[in-house]
């Protein structure tokens, strides 16, 4: 039994490389309407969120835990 082909859940959706194909093309998605959310606002602004949003995440990370 090889039980380095069940690490990772490849297993469930066609091997590691439907995997790496699978999620590029989810965070493709995602990061295009990122990109299409944030078109013509400033760089500093889209710093400014970022940070405010990794925060709101660290936060609700520790609270909930």
């Amino acid at each position: 039994m090889r039980t380095w082909a069940y690490y990772g859940g490849y297993h469930e959706h066609g091997g590691w490389l439907v995997h790496t194909i699978v999620s590029a093309i989810i965070h493709g998605i995602i990061y295009d309407a990122i990109f299409k959310l944030l078109r013509g606002v400033p760089a500093v602004d889209v710093v400014l969120i970022a940070v405010g949003v990794i925060a709101a995440i660290g936060f609700l990370w520790s609270v909930l835990r």
